[in-house]
């Protein structure tokens, strides 16, 4: 979601732009129903690259470019699918470089964004200048994550009145692949870290939601494909469990006589060493066959 913090609002028609097979290929009507706000809840409740970066980062665990894609690779995709996927890969990369302030390499991904932005036709809503600021600067990370999903919905908005809808969403299941990749990749590098375990046994609650996601185009030879690889990556998260210990809500004023809650409920992820093997193997399959599309 990186990439959306930099959308901005834009009045020209990207179908005007469209070439006969583009319109073909990326103009479809979604297929199950799901208004507005179910599908921005959908978004929500997916973990963003950033906070699985952001945790990372916090354990201490040092910088590793080399599971990042290459951003010189990002000519390759000359699908639609792919391109809009390798934006979502490209701007979770460009994410956890910039959570360890290598502000160059963040750099380096933003020619490979602007070529599949344009390609896709959405390079209107790229303002690189405000990348490049936003870039040098990773002290807001909550502001960064709550302005990324806000000026997404714009972009989305934009996009489901072309019926491409299913072009934000391919953008959604690459960021989120490769954030979960990322997170095994380190993991199987420091074992002992058990933050890193439960953070990807925590994604199991991403999986209906993508699900969800991909229903609404099903019928979208690039989804199938997807769903494909996916449902093995579903069956990989079999074993873990979620198991939440409920508690009790407290409210209490504030110094400023806000109204605040408080909850005490937690929850308690069990995952092996095993399942996050098979979780590693089944999401770089994904993460592979999504950066080599053509």
């Amino acid at each position: 979601m990186t990439l959306f913090s930099c959308v901005s609002d834009s009045n020209v028609d990207p179908l005007a732009e469209l070439t006969k097979t583009q319109l073909k290929e990326q103009v479809q009507k979604a297929e199950v129903a799901m208004s507005d706000e179910e599908f921005y809840a959908h978004v929500q409740a997916i973990p963003t690259p950033l906070q699985t970066t952001a945790l990372i980062q916090a354990l201490g665990i040092e910088y590793n470019e080399s599971i990042l894609k290459n951003p010189d690779e990002g000519a390759n995709a000359t699908s639609w699918f792919g391109q809009a996927a390798n934006l979502g890969v490209f701007g979770a990369d460009m994410g956890y470089a910039n959570i360890y302030g290598e502000t160059k390499k963040s750099m380096d991904y933003i020619s490979g964004i602007r070529d599949l932005a344009d390609k896709l036709k959405v390079g209107q809503f790229f303002d690189f200048a405000t990348i490049k600021e936003l870039a040098e600067n990773k002290d807001n990370l909550e502001k960064l994550i709550n302005s990324s999903q806000m000026n997404f919905q714009k972009m989305n908005n934009y996009l489901q009145k072309q019926d491409r809808g299913k072009v934000s969403v391919a953008m959604i299941l690459g960021g989120w692949v490769e954030g979960l990749n990322i997170c095994c990749q380190i993991s199987s590098k420091h074992p002992k870290e058990q933050a890193l375990y439960e953070s990807i046994g925590q994604q199991k609650l991403a999986l209906e939601t993508i699900t969800s996601l991909l229903k609404l185009y099903s019928s979208d030879k690039y989804f199938v494909e997807f769903k494909s690889d996916f449902d093995k990556l579903v069956e990989a998260f079999t074993n873990v469990q979620i198991i939440y210990h409920e508690g009790v809500v407290t409210q209490h004023e504030d110094a400023q006589g806000n109204l605040v809650s408080e909850d005490t409920s937690t929850s308690e992820i069990k995952v092996s060493q095993t399942d996050v093997v098979n979780i590693s193997v089944a999401v770089g399959r994904i993460r592979n066959n999504l950066v080599n599309m053509q």
